[in-house]
């Protein structure tokens, strides 16, 4: 699942890109929900949102949710990308 300030997208796991990239512009930070332990993304996602101006922050699920909860409430522009727990 996919969720920015305008509502939840489909987002199909760490290969599905496209819906991250559409991001461009429109947020500076995704919290990236990696489920129930931390891992690092593939180096080729975390490239190619840096390249569009895009902060990944890999997390476990929960905290990647949280996370967004609480910047979006302070205005912020950012999306959370959640992987199942």
């Amino acid at each position: 699942m996919l969720v920015d300030g305008t509502g939840r997208k489909d987002w199909q796991g760490l290969e599905d890109l496209a819906p991250l990239l559409a991001l461009s512009g429109l947020v500076d930070v995704l919290f990236l929900g990696m489920g129930t332990e931390l891992r690092y993304p593939p180096k080729a996602m975390s490239a190619a949102l840096e390249a569009i101006g895009i902060t990944i922050e890999p997390m476990t699920t929960p905290s990647a949710a949280r996370s967004y909860n609480v910047t979006l409430s302070e205005g912020r522009r950012v999306a959370c990308a959640l992987l199942p727990v």
